[in-house]
């Protein structure tokens, strides 16, 4: 069987990390994980999964979020285990396949076929006054989306020297000489970034103060939440504005709400512009 291993870094997820381990334990993807010195109880959560769920469990502290730093150690220790494939993901993602098979044998259907790297469309969940705040799951509670991205290459062959840290997680950059092969099929990613009012406040303000200067001039990630504001209308969404999931399987790729108010990625879909983006990587790099 193909060995396929997540690897995933966390802070404060304590609301969210359990139905994500267990997801993840669910399609046959054990994790390498590393905490980033979580205060809210997430640690003693994963240490519940440290040796079943969890591979290879690492706490990092920092008062500053070296997101670079944290994708370097993670591939680093992921390496010790020679996983076939390697899953990016975070704590508030659940990353899922577009057929009735779990996640690791979707992955390796496209190996036998010959791809080296999957794409995922990014759906963002946002809490609406629809929600059923006794609902402790959050894909039970959170019903409505908007299609975000799919700067997502989240899932990859995994080669020697593999770098997924250069593009902050969104693109691992092969060695050069490896040729991309894109799967054509689109996975799915359903991501639950703000999960209420007051959560969402608290995340923001989190982000904000732990971004590291290097992280905000390398990627902009300070763009990402500087246009919050702490109006309940910013994380709260009319239900009208989203996209309604049923869990059928049936998604809108429309981009009907700019959840992140004009943090724009980029929409790569061909082999041949991968490996133009990959080059450059590769050039800024050095």
């Amino acid at each position: 069987m193909l060995r396929v291993i997540g690897i995933m870094f966390v802070y404060n997820e304590a609301d969210i990390i359990e139905q994500t381990i267990t997801h993840m334990a669910s399609q046959k993807i054990p994790l390498v994980v590393i905490d980033n010195g979580s205060t809210d109880g997430t640690f003693e959560i994963l240490k519940k999964y440290e040796g079943s769920a969890i591979l290879d469990l690492d706490r990092m502290v920092t008062e500053q979020w070296y997101w670079w730093k944290m994708l370097r150690t993670l591939c680093e220790r992921v390496s010790h285990h020679n996983p076939d494939w390697i899953v990016h993901l975070d704590a508030d993602e659940f990353l899922e396949s577009p057929y009735a098979m779990t996640l690791q044998e979707s992955i390796e259907r496209e190996h036998n076929n010959g791809y080296n790297l999957i794409q995922f469309d990014n759906f963002e969940f946002w809490p609406t006054d629809e929600d059923d705040s006794s609902e402790t799951d959050i894909r039970k509670r959170s019903k409505y989306y908007s299609w975000d991205d799919c700067y997502q290459f989240r899932a990859f062959r995994n080669y020697e020297d593999v770098d997924v840290w250069t593009t902050g997680g969104h693109l691992p950059i092969f060695p050069k000489g490896i040729k991309v092969s894109l799967c054509p099929t689109r996975y799915v990613l359903r991501h639950y970034e703000i999960r209420g009012y007051e959560h969402g406040l608290r995340k923001v303000r989190e982000r904000l103060t732990r971004y590291s200067e290097e992280d905000k001039q390398k990627w902009n990630v300070h763009g990402k939440y500087s246009n919050f504001d702490q109006a309940r209308s910013t994380y709260v969404i009319p239900s009208e504005r989203l996209n309604r999931y049923d869990d059928d399987g049936r998604w809108n790729r429309d981009r009907k709400f700019d959840g992140h108010r004009g943090y724009d990625l980029p929409i790569i879909t061909t082999s041949e512009e991968i490996e133009r983006l990959m080059n450059e990587a590769r050039s800024d790099a050095h």
